[in-house]
């Protein structure tokens, strides 16, 4: 890549001293040591930041995370936002080379990058899709038969020899994939409620919508690919649910195969099917984005290869380039490059061979077959909408014979995982499982990704310091330009949806009365960590766009913040919310018992000690932050880096004087007329609850 700079010079270099320090357990660079075994990833960032060589670094860095340890996510994946966004500012050829052999090592941090990576090819760099190319050929060399799930293989006893060969990508023999007619029937009229109880015999992902030789590496990300190609064209389609649902079908018959959902909590388990009546579409003005249900398990438990208390211990051995045993020289030149036939009207990954066969697939949408009464027309109303909600009439009378869990029910609706497992044929595996989220395309989803990573930093310090504050992080993962999926959090609704709902059966609208009615000493205090959490979440990162809409209340009276579309330098026009540092409403403050009360007392107490501890490890912020800074996400502007530094206030500060500080935010914040006329802007104009 003739635009990326080679390694970098003596004067970037550091005290390039490493190679007569072997005999020493500790290394430096500059300043800063670094252990001579595993590397920390928070320090090559730093070092990549300064522009000192991190090449070495980077081979004893840990690629993958620690599932076993609470501590700080330090794995080079965690980081992989910055580390492209450097790749292209500073034009780090040698990382660049580096990436190629760490995604060798881990076939999820190679996924991962290339989700990333593929993120930002609309950025018009010509060297970016050629990069993409080359990553893609070589990985699909590197991985062509085999089965990337997890650690394991199904039908191979898993040892650290298969662990390895995985890793290495060395071929394996792959299983037909057939299931019964009786079980293929699954999610159609023609299911009969089977139950499979045979063990699965997986096969990559062969994709439904162009012509593409099924690849070990390519097999999730063609799977992926299908799914956003129907949301790339749901919005043409009319009835746009009978449609999305006739496409599902389509993609339900290559499954379960060897793909995963790339979200960190789930992507140890396989895709079984994607149950088809749970289907929903969100209406939008240009865009359709759709909700799905994914039923998973856990093939290695299953089959029991690995005992319980070491799966997770197993998976989390540290995994480094350095190593890596050295991979023979000698390539398989008939090996097919998997750029073949590759989706690209995704991102124009690969112009298609001129020999390529042109693959015609039937993509009818279904149009004609039924009217399409089941859209929706608001993506943030009906996100809250997707439990089944009782009918309501007639409740005003009953109201004094219902329990709290009625009561509750009525307002979130019961699950339906039950009703949803009793119908699946996979209703036997012991690790079954369903899994929610959102996929949306036309909306970049970097800054939303960006967000949340961040967020998940706050929640790590907080766990680290042994703090009850508790944060709700949920997936949002980017996987090209301008499509993406964002996980659902489940058992949880606006503030608004609430406030409508307790309308409509209590003729009520304040959620203090709701909390009178329907709360426990368990929920009260649910609702003060999880308060507290994200005020200070809230004011650091200058989270904007507070209205109710956007503010969740899950059914154990946590609340959850979402949309993070305006935060650090940006704001909705005419930032209303200027100078307000969190939202803290008279509401919530009734809630807690008033002003005066013990409870709001302990919720002053509190927000001191988190923002103690949130300034312990500010640097942890800090960084993530600046390396972002030269993006294209639209949250950064001039003194973007130095406004967030001040938010820290003054290191020197002693207790009483930080104490008196975070006292002037909360009361600065109670009640503030700019939040308060900012949600009543919101109910006139957009009629949300305030």
């Amino acid at each position: 890549m003739s635009k990326f700079k080679d390694k970098p010079t003596s004067s970037q270099i550091g005290c390039g001293c490493l190679g007569s320090s072997k005999q020493k357990t500790m290394m430096k660079f500059s300043h800063i040591e670094i252990d001579e075994e595993i590397v920390s990833a928070s320090i090559i960032m730093e070092m990549i930041y300064r522009g000192q060589n991190a090449e070495l670094a980077l081979s004893r860095c840990r690629l993958n995370p620690n599932l076993v340890l609470l501590q700080f996510r330090d794995d080079l994946e965690y980081f992989i936002p910055q580390l492209i966004n450097h790749i292209i500012y500073k034009q780090l050829e040698y990382v660049l080379n580096f990436i190629l052999k760490a995604a060798e090592v881990d076939f999820f941090f190679a996924h991962t990058f290339f989700f990333a990576w593929r993120s930002i090819v609309n950025d018009n760099n010509p060297e970016i899709e050629n990069y993409l190319r080359l990553f893609l050929s070589t990985l699909d060399r590197v991985y062509k038969k085999t089965l990337l799930i997890a650690a394991c293989l199904e039908n191979h006893q898993f040892n650290d020899g298969i662990e390895q060969q995985v890793s290495k990508g060395v071929p394996i023999v792959q299983q037909v994939n057939k299931l019964p007619d009786r079980i293929q029937a699954y999610g159609t009229l023609f299911y009969s409620n089977h139950v499979f109880n045979d063990t699965l015999q997986l096969a990559n992902y062969e994709s439904i919508f162009r012509q593409a030789k099924p690849s070990g590496f390519c097999s999730t990300i063609d799977f992926w690919d299908d799914i956003i190609y129907i949301s790339q064209n749901l919005h043409l389609a009319d009835p746009k649910l009978i449609s999305l649902k006739a496409d599902i079908q389509k993609i339900n018959r290559g499954l379960p195969s060897a793909v995963y959902i790339p979200f960190q909590g789930v992507r140890n388990y396989v895709v079984l099917n994607i149950v088809v009546d749970e289907c929903r579409v969100f209406s939008t003005k240009c865009r359709s984005p759709f909700y799905l249900c994914f039923e998973i398990y856990r093939p290695e438990e299953e089959a029991e290869l690995i005992p319980n208390p070491l799966r997770n211990s197993r998976l989390s051995i540290p995994k480094t380039v350095g190593k890596m045993d050295n991979k023979n020289n000698s390539e398989n030149n008939e090996t097919q490059d998997c750029t073949r036939n590759r989706p690209t009207y995704l991102c124009k990954i690969v112009e298609a061979e001129e020999d390529a066969e042109e693959g015609k697939e039937d993509l009818t949408q279904f149009s004609n077959i039924l009217r399409d009464n089941d859209v929706t027309h608001s993506y943030y109303e009906d996100l809250n909408n997707l439990v089944s909600i009782q009918n309501v009439k007639g409740l005003q009378q009953q109201l004094k014979k219902m329990t709290k869990k009625e009561l509750t029910d009525s307002i979130y609706g019961c699950d339906n995982q039950d009703k949803i497992k009793n119908n699946s044929p996979f209703r036997n595996f012991k690790t079954w499982k369903l899994v929610h989220l959102i996929v949306k395309s036309g909306d970049d989803l970097r800054q939303e990704q960006f967000a949340m990573q961040l967020i998940s930093t706050f929640d790590q310090i907080f766990k680290i310091e042994q703090l009850k504050l508790q944060l709700t992080t949920y997936e949002v993962i980017s996987l090209g330009p301008g499509y993406g999926l964002i996980e659902v959090v489940r058992d949880a609704l606006s503030i608004d949806s609430i406030k409508k709902k307790l309308n409509d059966i209590l003729q009520i609208k304040c959620l203090s009365h709701y909390f009178k009615l329907n709360s426990s000493q368990a929920m009260i205090s649910n609702f003060l960590n999880s308060l507290v959490a994200y005020s200070l979440v809230c004011y650091f990162l200058q989270i904007k766009d507070r209205h109710n809409g956007n503010i969740l209340l899950h059914r154990d009276g946590n609340i959850v913040h979402i949309d993070f579309g305006f935060f650090l330098s940006s704001a909705p026009k005419g930032n209303l919310e200027k100078e307000v540092p969190f939202k803290l409403t008279e509401e919530y403050v009734e809630i807690l018992g008033g002003y005066d009360s013990n409870l709001f007392k302990r919720f002053r107490k509190m927000f001191f000690e988190g923002f103690k501890a949130i300034r312990r490890h500010k640097d942890k912020i800090i960084l993530l932050v600046k390396m972002m800074e030269n993006s294209s996400l639209n949250c950064f502007k001039e003194n973007t880096l130095l406004n967030l530094e001040r938010r820290f206030l003054e290191d020197d500060l002693s207790d009483t004087q930080l104490y008196v500080q975070c006292q002037k935010l909360i009361d600065l914040s109670r009640g503030n007329w700019r939040a308060n006329w900012y949600d009543k802007y919101q109910y006139y104009f957009q009629g949300i609850m305030y």
